[in-house]
């Protein structure tokens, strides 16, 4: 079975990174108001991250951060039509509660009843994830940063808020000038950090 749907949004709790097509999208598809909260997101990061070393530690900061700014107040997404293949490709065979489960709370008999319960046929295990949609998700992924790479000479992955930010600040621009160039921006804007981004030149 299938659990997703509108206004079930525990897994908008998650970290969620994406390629620079997808985060330009999303971009082009904001009004002020959503800019306004993906920045105040995105900055709020930034300086959370800077204590942070550790990937568990990052995804766990997100848990604690809450929902993602794109939600509307109905708690659905608001650039739906746009979203990008990390979030597509999420589609739960459990309730939602878990998806918004801390598994390092669960007792070793929560766990193991949580992994028994799942179809291994189905699933990305251990995750209660459908494993096929996660998989076209990265080749989809991979596809598009293979094109990034072939027109600007490197490719950008990274937290979605961010990369969202900094295009409506002046990414995309500072890209198609070229591996440096980009560095330059992402430094000066202090977001050159490889939990929040991967692929910056230099």
């Amino acid at each position: 079975s299938i659990h997703c749907g509108k206004g079930c949004r525990n897994c908008c709790s998650l970290a969620v990174h994406t390629g620079f097509a997808e985060a330009l999208a999303v971009a082009r598809r904001l009004d002020e108001a959503q800019a306004e909260k993906v920045e105040r997101y995105a900055v709020r990061l930034r300086d959370l991250v800077r204590n942070v070393h550790e990937l568990p530690q990052y995804l766990r900061l997100h848990r604690q951060m809450g929902f993602c700014p794109l939600l509307d107040d109905e708690g659905t997404c608001s650039v739906y039509p746009v979203r990008p293949l990390t979030c597509r490709a999420l589609i739960s065979t459990r309730e939602s509660v878990w998806c918004g489960a801390d598994f390092s709370t669960l007792s070793p008999e929560e766990r193991a009843a949580f992994l028994a319960g799942l179809d291994r046929k189905v699933v990305a295990f251990p995750s209660h994830y459908v494993a096929t949609l996660q998989e076209s998700g990265k080749e989809l992924e991979e596809a598009a940063a293979q094109n990034m790479r072939l027109h600007f000479g490197f490719a950008l992955y990274g937290n979605l808020g961010v990369m969202v930010h900094l295009i409506r600040k002046g990414l995309d621009a500072a890209c198609q000038a070229g591996p440096a160039e980009a560095a330059r921006f992402v430094a000066e804007t202090g977001f050159d950090n490889t939990l929040l981004l991967t692929g910056v030149p230099g």
